[in-house]
């Protein structure tokens, strides 16, 4: 039972539907030749025709150098060089040998066989043919020739009347462009188009690009496809996968939609989404519906992980203009393939959340540039590094051998640093500057209406005798294994220290501080918006192979 349904619907998936043949049975006509002889025997009556025979049934005309026909069986055989069937101006089918079942029109033909239509050449060993409904198949290996596009398979059935072709068993569909390898594939010859029906492999002739997906279809014409189920395309060091692709090789954009996976092993980068947009020539990817960009340390262990509402990603030409993005990707005034130095820009806007190793980010947008390899952080932006928390209208950081080094901040700049509950160390100015080493603030530079607060703790005692709050045109503060160690003030200093028991720590602050710990993510499921996808990501990666040590290996090592 079981078998009786899969294969009914695996007829009704892949094999067009053919009219049910009412026509009542008629007898094969003898047109021509040249020699008739009639014989009567015990298992029916036959008919042998010898030099140029012409035979008819229905609208088929069969040609042939001799033949006998079972009268009362309306079956016959056909000998000849070539044995020749034609189907009005259509179809045109050969042989070496006919046999031929006139109630079921049903032809088998066996030796150098060929079936062709106006969109291709079928050419097998042995061919059925079925003259009333067109339908053509090998079972013994074949091949079909449309145009410049050669399928072969080792079991084909071609569906003339919709100019439609099933092909199982090791098909190999080669084109000038791409070759295709699947297990099955139908083929419309017509309007040149492959649709997928199992796991199918497609490779770029030009570039070595390599296509997998289980479903979908390429228009070879128009040259656009459709990958659905499992698609994933490679390309040089990258991959895209997602729950279905549509590309346009003409224009190069494919747009990839459900669990997207992009990833560049080169760049060490990978952007998970539920969206992305590419343009292969102006290496520009737009990303969204819960994007989030991946871009691993080369130890691995300050891996960052980036999100926003879009992320958007393209090069641009390191030329003596500058161009913008719009000119680029919109005007394409620039062939990128002729420019052979390109720099990569990122930009991530509209709720930025960033987390990479003790460091963290918000802001409302956030670009980069491999130019100066700079994240340049706008709109409310929020930075901490460890008990570290800087704000202002614009927050740059600069890195160097992918770590950050540097960290500048325009405009109502405020660091503030948690030493204990309530008490803040404050820095604040129009412009500062925080050096960063080994992943800790070393130096900090303010210039501008430079304000600080500082509290000064007795070791000691481990209490805190007060704090100096100081004013003037530049301030610069040391750092030593993360605590301050020394303030110097320039430009019309001054300075006021206050006893513990004179302040209040939870009002002792400068103008505009605001602590806004409660915003910061604190591990990456903070950052990642759509938690099932990454999940599933993570447990697409392969696993570290577990290796077995034998007792005796153990006690060589102890």
């Amino acid at each position: 039972m079981l078998f009786f349904y899969v294969g009914n619907a695996q007829q009704l998936l892949y094999f067009p539907k053919v009219k049910k043949d009412t026509t009542t049975k008629k007898k094969i006509q003898i047109a021509q030749t040249d020699s008739l002889l009639f014989q009567t025997q015990e298992l029916g009556k036959f008919r042998k025709l010898i030099g140029k025979v012409i035979l008819k049934h229905d609208d088929a005309t069969m040609y042939c150098d001799s033949a006998i026909i079972d009268i009362d069986a309306n079956y016959m055989t056909a000998y000849g060089n070539q044995v020749h069937i034609k189907k009005g101006d259509s179809i045109d089918v050969w042989g070496n040998f006919l046999e031929y079942f006139g109630d079921q029109k049903q032809a088998r033909l066996t030796g150098l066989c060929s079936m062709r239509d106006k969109t291709m050449i079928l050419t097998t060993p042995e061919l059925n043919y079925n003259t009333g409904t067109d339908i053509g198949n090998y079972m013994s290996g074949g091949r079909v020739v449309n145009k410049e596009t050669t399928i072969t398979s080792a079991i084909g059935y071609y569906f003339h009347q919709q100019s439609e072709a099933v092909f199982y068993g090791d098909v190999v569909l080669k084109s000038p462009d791409r070759t295709i390898y699947a297990d099955s594939l139908r083929y419309n010859t017509e309007k040149e188009i492959a649709y997928f029906i199992c796991k199918t492999k497609i490779i770029d002739n030009k570039d070595s690009s390599v296509i997998e997906t289980e479903d979908g279809y390429y228009d070879t014409k128009k040259e656009k496809a459709y990958f659905g189920k499992n698609a994933v395309i490679h390309k040089d060091d990258a991959y895209v996968k997602a729950n279905s692709i549509d590309y346009d090789n003409n224009t190069k954009i494919s747009i990839a939609q459900g669990n997207v996976v992009f990833s560049d092993s080169v760049q060490r980068t990978t952007i998970l989404s539920n969206y992305i947009y590419s343009n292969e020539d102006s290496s520009f990817l737009l990303a969204y519906k819960d994007p989030l960009m991946i871009s691993v340390s080369e130890d691995k262990t300050d891996t960052m992980y980036l999100s926003a509402d879009t992320l958007m990603s393209y090069k641009i030409a390191v030329l003596d203009t500058v161009y913008t993005y719009d000119t680029i990707v919109k005007d394409s005034i620039i062939n990128m393939e002729l420019v052979t130095d390109s720099v990569k820009i990122v930009k991530a806007y509209y709720n930025m959340k960033m987390i990479q190793g003790e460091m963290s980010a918000n802001a409302d947008s956030l670009f980069y540039s491999e130019i100066d390899s700079t994240f340049k952080l706008y709109k409310n932006p929020i930075l901490w590094m460890d008990s570290t928390q800087i704000t202002g209208d614009s927050i740059f950081l600069f890195t160097k051998n992918n770590e950050i080094n540097r960290v500048d901040v325009y405009n109502n700049a405020f660091i503030a640093n948690i030493q204990d509950d309530e008490i803040f160390n404050q820095i604040k100015g129009k412009f500062i500057q925080a050096f960063i080493e080994d992943k800790k603030i070393n130096k900090v530079e303010v210039d501008g209406n430079a304000e600080s607060i500082y509290f000064i703790k007795d070791k000691k005692e481990n209490a805190y005798d007060g704090a100096n709050k100081s004013v003037s045109g530049y301030i610069t503060v040391s750092f030593n294994d993360g605590e301050v160690n020394r303030i110097k003030l320039t430009a019309s200093p001054e300075a006021e220290f206050t006893p513990m028991k004179k302040l209040n720590p939870e009002t002792f602050r400068l103008t505009g501080f605001v602590w806004n710990w409660n915003k910061k993510p604190l591990t990456l499921y903070d950052v990642i918006r759509d938690r099932s996808q990454y999940d599933k990501y993570i447990a697409d990666q392969p696993k570290k192979p577990v290796i077995e040590v034998k007792e005796e290996e153990k006690k060589t090592e102890e």
